[in-house]
């Protein structure tokens, strides 16, 4: 369990309760943590790595301590996440936000962007999916093809999506020793027994509003900077896509990585914490 810092609440224009960690002090960083549906604590060394800046990182919608009642096709829609994070901003009393976000993450703070623009201050996308429907074509493709048949059949008899993101834990990375080191950060609460519905009704919505995301980005003017393992599940495709809609984007490759580069080895990790200190700048 992390202790926060800070921790408060704040409250959704659909009166979702939200909780709010804040860890560190300086130039403020509001991070994203992926799913949807996992807990934050996975990034804690992320934040812990980075003196010199205040990190802001929500407890997004029914993760962590944000619980809610309701959970459905309703509750659950992107637009209700984005007015989530435009809440917060408002709460921390900033014009323009740094949004930095991993894998999900980094769609929400794109999402974010396409509908608030002039809010933004910049786009950290730590490995994030894409911006149109394209990236699920063959994300989990690219993850399967990495797993031995031990794995998929751990994953086989998965009963939930913690279960069955432990199974497939190994695909993420590209140094297996390092994935099965750890793989206990799954079973440490990483997603919770609400997860796999939050993960298939935000994901579908996702899909479903793309084509205006693309539209909407196509015209979003503030920096975006790319950090991403070469080998991440995610793909060079995604990163490209990117950069095609935004053309500002700057895209930072660590090499021999996959999809957490913390976690991949030292080398990997500290060419991570270096790059976002750079996009931070």
């Amino acid at each position: 369990m992390v202790i926060a810092q800070q921790q408060y609440a704040i409250h959704s224009g659909d009166n979702v309760t939200l909780t709010v960690n804040e860890f560190g002090s300086g130039k403020p960083v509001v991070l994203l943590a992926g799913g949807p549906g996992f807990n934050a604590a996975y990034l804690e060394p992320v934040w812990k790595s980075l003196p010199g800046f205040r990190f802001i990182i929500p407890d997004q919608r029914g993760t962590g301590h944000s619980s809610i009642s309701r959970i459905d096709s309703v509750t659950m829609r992107i637009d209700q996440y984005v007015e989530d994070l435009d809440v917060l901003r408002k709460h921390l009393k900033l014009k323009k936000m740094v949004l930095a976000g991993h894998s999900w993450g980094g769609m929400l703070a794109l999402a974010y962007a396409a509908k608030y623009p002039g809010n933004i201050d910049r786009l950290l996308l730590l490995g994030s999916g894409g911006i149109s429907r394209d990236f699920f074509t063959y994300f989990n493709s690219n993850i399967k093809m990495r797993l031995r048949e031990e794995d998929l059949a751990e994953a086989k008899n998965a009963k939930n999506l913690a279960a069955n993101l432990s199974a497939i834990w190994p695909g993420y990375f590209f140094n297996r020793q390092s994935a099965i080191a750890t793989k206990k950060l799954v079973d440490t609460n990483l997603a919770d027994h609400n997860a796999g519905k939050i993960n298939n009704l935000t994901l579908q919505d996702y899909k479903r509003t793309g084509q205006s995301r693309v539209a909407s980005l196509s015209k979003f003017r503030s920096p975006v900077y790319i950090i991403q393992g070469r080998q991440d599940p995610v793909g060079e495709s995604t990163v490209y896509e990117t950069k095609r809609i935004i053309p500002q984007t700057k895209i930072f490759f660590i090499e021999k990585c996959g999809h957490l580069p913390w976690l991949e080895d030292n080398v990997s990790a500290a060419r991570f914490y270096e790059l976002i200190r750079i996009a931070l700048k």
